[in-house]
């Protein structure tokens, strides 16, 4: 059952992740717009690791931010002038956001392929603001979105790094 649950949620994150990749590419969107579908994506990915998680606080901790980072996704999309501010630091907020992704999955994360997802998150999220600095293309920015998604579904699918896969090792 566990194994099932995992291969949905690394289905999910791929398609997620294609998604923003693909997005971009069917019509040009400003960038607030590629940034809020992003975070919206984001979003979904914290609300199922909200529900994956083991530890109560940790879950409605990560629900908590979930919530925030989906409306925030769609104060980006709808443009709405009170939150003028949020959408001129986009960059910086998404950047944030995948930084923050990472931290979740590697303190809470159990196993090495949550720390290496968390990692992964982490090295993205920088890469992100970075590269959204000096490059400020829309496209770009959504592909780094929609590269995290995929690997972290890819390894979610394929157990990457799972306990099994380490008891294994080790036996051998």
């Amino acid at each position: 059952m566990s194994e099932s649950k995992n291969v949905l949620i690394g289905i999910l994150a791929v398609l997620l992740g294609l998604i923003v990749i693909i997005f971009p590419l069917i019509s040009v969107f400003a960038l607030n717009d590629i940034a809020g579908i992003g975070m919206i994506f984001l979003g979904i990915w914290f609300l199922v690791q909200s529900l994956k998680s083991k530890s109560l606080a940790a879950g409605i901790a990560v629900l908590m931010v979930a919530i925030f980072v989906i409306m925030m996704g769609i104060v980006f999309l709808g443009d709405i002038k009170a939150f003028e501010f949020f959408t001129f630091a986009a960059i910086y907020t998404v950047g944030f956001f995948l930084v923050l992704a990472g931290l979740i999955s590697l303190i809470s994360g159990e196993g090495l392929k949550t720390k290496g997802i968390g990692v992964l998150g982490i090295v993205i999220g920088i890469l992100f603001t970075i590269i959204g600095t000096y490059v400020g293309n829309p496209l770009v920015l959504a592909s780094i979105i929609g590269a995290f998604l995929i690997i972290a579904g890819l390894m979610e699918m394929f157990n990457l790094f799972g306990e099994n896969k380490v008891e294994k090792i080790e036996k051998s």
